[in-house]
């Protein structure tokens, strides 16, 4: 749905972006579970600043990803949309699953991030029946991809993460869903950042955890969990950020750096798919099959914490 028919979903298109959280609003509804909205501004004069300071920087490495904000936008009016669960044995343990709906421009992000987004929204439609131990929040998060994303505190995780400890709830863990779904037999499919590339395989034929060497002991929790229930290959890698900053390229960034344990789910993105953050990241890229074991494991892992 939000790749093929709705398409971008960016601060660039925000028809897109209407029609993706009436969407999301829609299914959460769907599943008996009630839906509350977060919203939030973020200034066009800050945006076209934050634009221009990445241009400088990465130019090329961003080339035909970050168009100028146009001032005819206006201020970039965003939402995250989420719904609470509440836990049947430690509803006082709050764990955070998000993936964020947003894509960078001239994309329908089949899997940046559709593919998140369907595994929350399969998540949704399971723990509305098979109750979680602890009370889970699943939420959409807008604002994810560049410019926004790389304004400090403005991203949609950050400003649902901030909401939460005004209202004094601490989660004890975030777990980010990104980039699931494309998956590859073929030798030399998988690459890495160094040091990475000299001890993990070089077939993308896995989901991977990924986080900073601080999450390092929820990793390997919620990972074990995941492979109690999945059949799907699984690689975990916990690595200090100022080493590898790609452990941090998600929603969970910010809950690591407020110190409270967080993974990325991911494919690896731009590691492994050939199609990440171009127009060519289309519907028919997904292996669903895959995507629906990764899904499996999930609901294992969250149920069972």
């Amino acid at each position: 749905m939000l790749a093929g028919e709705i398409g971008e979903r960016s601060i660039y298109k925000p028809e897109g972006m209407r029609a993706a959280e009436k969407y999301i609003t829609e299914q959460f509804a769907s599943f008996g579970l009630e839906p509350q909205i977060q919203h939030y501004t973020v200034e066009a004069e800050l945006i076209q600043q934050t634009t221009m300071r990445l241009l400088s920087k990465h130019g090329t490495r961003l080339h035909g990803e970050l168009p100028v904000y146009p001032n005819a936008l206006g201020d970039a009016e965003l939402k995250n949309i989420f719904v609470g669960i509440p836990g049947t044995v430690n509803p006082e343990r709050l764990l955070v699953v998000g993936a964020h709906f947003d894509t960078v421009s001239h994309t329908s992000g089949a899997n940046d991030n559709g593919s998140g987004i369907a595994g929350l929204l399969e998540l949704a439609r399971a723990l509305s029946s098979a109750r979680p131990l602890v009370t889970v929040i699943l939420v959409a998060l807008s604002a994810e991809e560049l410019p926004i994303g790389g304004i400090e505190g403005a991203s949609g995780s950050s400003v649902f993460l901030e909401m939460l400890l005004e209202r004094n709830i601490t989660p004890f863990a975030m777990v980010s869903l990104e980039t699931m779904g494309f998956y590859s037999d073929e030798e030399g499919s998988q690459k890495y950042p160094a040091p990475l590339d000299r001890y993990y395989p070089g077939q993308g034929d896995f989901i991977a955890f990924v986080s900073d060497s601080s999450s390092r002991k929820f990793v390997r929790d919620f990972a074990g969990r995941f492979r109690q229930h999945a059949e799907i290959a699984s690689q975990g890698a916990t690595l200090p950020a100022s080493l590898v900053p790609d452990v941090l390229r998600s929603d969970h960034e910010p809950y690591v750096l407020r110190g409270i344990p967080g993974v990325m789910v991911t494919d690896t993105a731009n590691f492994r798919y050939p199609d990440y953050h171009k127009g060519t990241d289309t519907a028919e890229k997904i292996n669903y099959e895959n995507l629906a074991r990764v899904v499996q494991g999930l609901i294992g892992a969250v149920t069972g914490l």
